[in-house]
């Protein structure tokens, strides 16, 4: 079956590649770089890794990752990293041809592979080599959007960058321990926030919130694009439109890095509010990882609870 088009094509990453890499990876003149395919996982490398990394992220703000194309300045950025880290799970397999293309010798952390996400691919919804299928935890590549999984990731980032940087291994490993326990208080906040809407269906404009949801007591019940980049068929806006009545639904929840068309849509013909959820950020306001999660955590909860 063939597969969408929901990850960079290996043209794509090659040509971008040859063009901005030259056949090698420059060094970077302000010491080591470490690229991260999203900014959420940006964030948590840089807290870790203290100012004497460069971190950067390669998928920029706005940017769906299943669409995502390098440009050159964007592989320049990547090319001198000594360390990469993904998200895994399929998610962003690209990145493994964009660094083969540059004839990167950077260290790789697959940081779902670290903490254990393990997809079961179930039909062909594909995001690279993985399958990126949804309905439990165990089919849904966004893990992150679960602080208690978001601090499963910190030992593997302190590890990975005190085995590249043996003395600064002590650094490494404190700054971890801030970070965790910060993603604890986080994690007690945003379920604080939400319990008041615990048990509320939501209906979003993509698959990413299975995590998001388990952690804090909410059910997904569909969503506009299932597959990332195909318009819904007439078929599909029919059984979405069942699903809000059925549901009581009031809010659909939509991402800066979809189209719009869709879910205005479904929520002309349901009659439903539209608000903004973001698996990813980089932006003002979203910016860092809690700051992006408690943004997130607010837009849930005001969508869900009774007017």
């Amino acid at each position: 079956m063939r597969r969408i088009g929901t990850f960079v094509s290996t043209g794509a990453v090659l040509l971008a590649a040859l063009t901005a890499c030259g056949g090698g990876a420059p060094r970077s003149p302000a010491g080591p770089v470490a690229a991260a395919t999203i900014a959420p996982l940006a964030d948590l490398v840089a807290r870790v890794a203290g100012d004497g990394w460069r971190v950067v992220t390669l998928v920029p703000p706005g940017t769906s990752p299943h669409v995502f194309e390098p440009t050159a300045r964007q592989v320049r950025e990547f090319a001198p990293a000594r360390l990469v880290v993904s998200v895994g799970a399929g998610y962003d397999a690209w990145v493994s041809g964009l660094a083969a293309a540059c004839g990167s010798r950077a260290e790789r952390l697959d940081l779902g592979e670290a903490v254990g996400v393990r997809l079961e691919a179930k039909d062909s919804h594909e995001h690279g080599a993985a399958g990126h299928v949804h309905g439990g935890v165990g089919e849904d590549p966004h893990w992150w959007l679960d602080p208690a999984w978001a601090r499963r990731s910190v030992p593997a980032i302190a590890m990975t960058l005190s085995t590249l940087d043996p003395a600064g291994a002590r650094g490494y490993a404190e700054r971890a321990a801030t970070v965790d326990e910060a993603l604890g208080v986080l994690d007690a906040e945003i379920e604080a926030l939400l319990r008041p809407v615990r048990g509320e269906g939501i209906l979003t404009a993509h698959n990413a919130w299975v995590y998001f949801a388990a952690r804090y007591g909410l059910r997904t019940v569909g969503a506009v694009e299932p597959i990332p980049g195909r318009e819904p068929s007439p078929r599909d806006v029919a059984a979405l439109l069942e699903t809000a009545r059925r549901e009581g639904i009031r809010t659909l929840f939509t991402e800066p890095q979809f189209p719009p068309g869709a879910a205005r849509v479904v929520a002309g013909e349901a009659g439903l509010e539209i608000a903004l959820v973001d698996p990813i950020g980089g932006v003002p306001g979203r910016s860092g990882y809690a700051e992006l999660m408690r943004e997130n955590a607010r837009v849930f909860r005001d969508g869900l609870r009774p007017r």
